[in-house]
């Protein structure tokens, strides 16, 4: 067992990593989306998430990166994207829903293809599987993880496991390269490469 640090400095060269830690853990995501970045000075980050204004989003990514994105946009809902941007350097794209994954998956596309060092930031598959059966949610990111891998882009995922059930979360984790997860509580970081 090890902290956050610890445990992602295991990992190299990953694309596509699973970060499953409980909500209680959540204090350290900032800690584990820059250790999961290579160069945060190159960053081109496109976010699906449908629990936060962008702005807020945004702001959160720059302090984990401890700069801003050279790119950033987040695909969110009409109600949650209708945020003041302020001066932010943030595109905004809207589903009508987190139940559309068809139309999320088509907004991503022009980004994966267009950017270089593109990371897919899915916060978080929890609210996903509040709206999608864990089958349309296994597809879903089943095609996401393919287009990052063959675009050359990274791509991280939040999921708390300790909301879905244990058959849910072993069908998503087959979907990674690794799984980064939290044991118990914030030293007991662990790390599984998939085989």
């Amino acid at each position: 067992m090890s902290s956050i640090e610890g445990a992602v400095s295991q990992i190299d060269a990953v694309q596509a990593a699973l970060v499953l830690r409980p909500q209680t853990a959540a204090s350290e995501d900032l800690t584990c989306k820059r250790a999961l970045v290579d160069d945060p000075s190159e960053v081109e980050l496109l976010g699906v998430s449908f629990s936060q204004r962008p702005a807020r989003w945004y702001d959160e990514w720059c302090d984990a990166l401890g700069a801003d994105p050279t790119a950033a946009t987040v695909i969110t809902t009409p109600e949650l994207g209708d945020d003041d941007l302020g001066d932010r350097d943030l595109g905004v794209e809207t589903v009508a829903a987190p139940s559309n994954l068809t139309g999320v998956g088509v907004k991503t596309t022009p980004y994966l293809n267009e950017w270089s060092d593109a990371v897919v930031a899915v916060e978080s598959l929890t609210v996903l599987l509040q709206y999608a059966s864990p089958q349309v949610v296994y597809r879903f990111l089943h095609v996401l993880t393919t287009r990052i891998q063959t675009t050359g882009s990274a791509g991280q995922f939040y999921l708390d496991p300790t909301i879905q059930d244990a058959q849910t979360v072993d069908l998503l984790t087959t979907l990674f390269d690794v799984v980064v997860e939290c044991d118990g509580g914030e030293d007991d970081w662990t790390v599984r490469r998939r085989e």
